[in-house]
């Protein structure tokens, strides 16, 4: 580590920082995942197509989540 922490302080980028903004990209990425899930099981009791909401909560974490949930169940044609 000592090697890339240098490599960074070469190009002018400061090793902490970087370090924030993978960690940060971490947590992004684990809550995407955590409010797909329920996303999708949301998504497939109300009728809606659940891979497309699926696609949208790994996008954006927790928003389709909170929309799918306030959305009625379509009605059966």
């Amino acid at each position: 580590m000592p090697e890339l922490s240098a490599q960074l302080a070469q190009l002018g980028f400061d090793p902490a920082t970087v370090e924030s903004v993978i960690t940060w990209g971490i947590y992004l990425t684990v809550a995407s995942v955590i409010a797909a899930i329920p996303t999708g099981m949301i998504a497939r009791r109300r009728r809606r197509s659940v891979a497309g909401w699926v696609i949208l909560a790994l996008c954006l974490p927790v928003v389709p989540l909170l929309i799918v949930w306030a959305l009625p169940a379509k009605k059966e044609a």
